[in-house]
């Protein structure tokens, strides 16, 4: 990879583009770092979420037991409670 400055780009842009053509790439940097790269080879596309893949997805799985996962929150919060209690913490 070719190291390449803002001005050489702005006063070799025919040249650049030639090298590019050839499969070269460049580092371009402004004032000694790295802004970005010049490449033959397109960035890859944007990914964006197939919200409607994922609800039917959602839709597909199997349904829970709410009362059975409340009756262990109330199990968790009895134990804590009790625990406190015995610690004297709760008045």
């Amino acid at each position: 990879m070719k190291t390449l400055t803002t001005r050489e780009l702005s006063r070799k842009t025919a040249n650049v583009l030639d090298a590019l053509e050839r499969g070269v790439t460049f580092e371009l940097r402004r004032n000694g770092k790295a802004v970005g790269y010049l490449t033959q080879t397109p960035p890859p596309p944007d990914r964006k979420p197939d919200w409607k893949a994922h609800f039917e997805w959602l839709r597909k799985q199997p349904a829970t037991n709410d009362a059975s996962v409340l009756a262990e929150f109330e199990e968790d919060r009895r134990r804590l409670r009790a625990r406190e209690e015995a610690l004297g913490n709760l008045k």
